[in-house]
């Protein structure tokens, strides 16, 4: 291309005419947009070396809106795209590309946690850290972590990403952009333990029933618990672990766990205030709640006989890996110091 070039000077200083040299340069391809342009810019710079940078110059993704882009999110992380396109005057697009390929930030959603205070952490730290040295040291062997949670028969919705589609919206149609709601839906609590190896039988609790200290004990532990977990493991060492409600932690349930249980995880010795620690709260109820609640219930029955399909059909790797990652937890726990941990 140098060549080329230093062809059409030369003979551009020999007295030339434009036409003329590209009559002369056609066995090299020469056109007459290149001579004029080689010409053009022998004249302005008095070199015939190609110039870069040329083109035209950016405006909306310029260093100088990048940096008013980004000292607004410094200012307000929350700060919507679009709003930020409006008050900058630029595109969609635009902002977009400055978000992703200049400041290469993401959007996250934000998330529900639970209130800790710092006496809360400090329990959490400690007894994480005692939780995972037990378990290090072989005195937690297969581990039943159990919870209880409540059920409507209501259909769950996600407003940002539950999504129909259809040509347009009409009345005819609007049965299926409607989820109903009622002021007191009927519900089911229904208590469940999983371990790396299985599934127990899920309880339910009927609505109106106190669930006081007997109630678990006779309906929970004996009726439900200690059958399966004979079946599950027969003469192998066990572990229960439940959380620090009030009758799971009552003394006479304590004693019964010490006579009928081969290990168990005291209320002294569990992470209270701690969903992130059990694997039925971070993982397994959100499985069954999503294919449980994708639609409403005609009754409590439908409820009740849709969560034992969707319990059943829970797979084991799932579960398995949900027990699994329990000591991962602990260690997260403990390098938070006994804050927040990142969800998995």
């Amino acid at each position: 291309m140098e060549f080329k070039r230093n062809s059409v000077i030369a003979l551009y200083l020999a007295g030339k005419s434009q036409s003329a040299i590209v009559r002369e340069l056609e066995h090299i391809k020469v056109n007459r947009k290149f001579v004029y342009r080689t010409i053009n810019r022998y004249n302005e710079t008095g070199s015939v070396v190609k110039r870069y940078g040329g083109g035209p110059k950016r405006t909306a993704t310029s260093p100088e809106m990048v940096r008013k882009v980004k000292k607004r999110l410094e200012r307000n992380p929350r700060r919507s795209g679009n709003q930020m396109a409006k008050e900058l005057n630029i595109s969609q697009s635009s902002i977009r590309r400055i978000l992703q390929n200049e400041l290469q930030v993401k959007a996250y959603k934000k998330q529900k946690a639970h209130d800790l205070t710092p006496n809360q952490k400090k329990v959490r730290f400690e007894r994480a850290k005692e939780l995972l040295r037990l378990a290090a040291s072989g005195e937690f062997p297969n581990i039943v972590f159990s919870d209880e949670k409540n059920f409507p028969i209501e259909q769950f919705v996600n407003t940002q990403n539950d999504r129909v589609y259809l040509t347009e919206r009409t009345y005819e149609n609007l049965k299926h952009r409607l989820v109903t709601r009622s002021n007191y839906p009927s519900q089911i609590m229904v208590w469940a333990a999983v371990t790396a190896t299985g599934r127990s039988p899920l309880v339910f609790i009927e609505p109106g029933v106190k669930v006081n200290a007997t109630y678990y004990r006779e309906s929970v532990l004996e009726a439900a618990l200690k059958p399966w977990a004979r079946k599950q493991f027969g003469h192998a060492d066990w572990t229960f672990q439940q959380d620090s409600a009030p009758a799971h932690k009552a003394r006479v349930n304590q004693e019964w766990l010490k006579t009928n249980v081969p290990r168990f995880i005291s209320s002294t010795q569990w992470i209270s205030n701690s969903p992130d620690a059990n694997p039925m709260d971070y993982s397994i109820w959100s499985i069954l709640e999503s294919k449980v609640r994708a639609k409403k219930h005609a009754s409590m029955d439908a409820l009740k006989q849709s969560l034992k399909r969707e319990w059943a059909k829970i797979p084991l790797e799932h579960i398995r890996a949900a027990c699994e990652s329990f000591p991962g937890r602990l260690k997260a726990i403990i390098h938070a110091k006994g804050g927040h941990i990142e969800p998995k």
